[in-house]
């Protein structure tokens, strides 16, 4: 569902719940902190589940919303909810398992019906190299949601994730992430202002 549809559905639906926001640096959260609490975990899938596991025994939330960039595969911009999380640095294919899925733990990958955020702790510089041998079509990169995604599951906690496109996970990811790592927060705040409101967590 891309983010613009998203405001138009709840425009003047705020409601009042227990939530959280996640982000992975200070850096993409400016502005968040007027509606819940922020826990900024740090880069990397070790990093998202140590601290989101302990945020969620700190508050208790109903729901933990998490912000990020995320480098565009399919040609993507602006701001978008994802629907389905994969672990795409999880390769075990040399003992017959397909690429994302973790042996032995009843996985499969998703039907893909919505946005796809691939995950891992390599910058993805060469989509077409770097996610080669997967069996779904990958829209967005990232190195935090599918991590954050199985705490949650782990705790039954609702997750959602929003991602702004921050670069084309190509030879310019780099420099293009860096120039504009804070453009989504301001279009993040006010969905967060229009769908939720302030949490009663703050």
């Amino acid at each position: 569902m891309s983010v613009n549809n998203a405001l138009n559905i709840n425009q003047n639906k705020a409601i009042s719940m227990k939530y959280i926001i996640v982000t992975a640096l200070a850096d993409e959260a400016d502005e968040l902190d007027q509606f819940a609490p922020v826990i900024h975990t740090g880069i990397g899938k070790v990093n998202a589940c140590i601290k989101l596991y302990e945020a969620i025994i700190k508050y208790k939330p109903e729901l933990v919303i998490n912000y990020g960039t995320a480098g565009g595969i399919s040609k993507l911009v602006g701001l978008h909810k994802i629907d389905h999380f994969v672990q795409v640095d999880m390769d075990v294919r040399g003992l017959d398992f397909p690429r994302g899925i973790t042996p032995l733990m009843n996985e499969v990958l998703p039907i893909k019906t919505g946005l796809v955020l691939g995950t891992g702790d390599s910058f993805i510089t060469n989509a077409e190299k770097q996610l080669e041998g997967l069996g779904i079509e990958i829209d967005l990169v990232d190195m935090e949601g599918y991590a954050l995604n199985k705490v949650c599951e782990h705790h039954n906690v609702a997750f959602e994730a929003y991602k702004f496109i921050s670069d084309d996970a190509n030879e310019h990811a780099g420099q293009d992430w860096k120039e504009a790592v804070k453009s989504g927060t301001h279009l993040f705040a006010k969905l967060i202002k229009q769908k939720l409101g302030q949490s009663t967590l703050l």
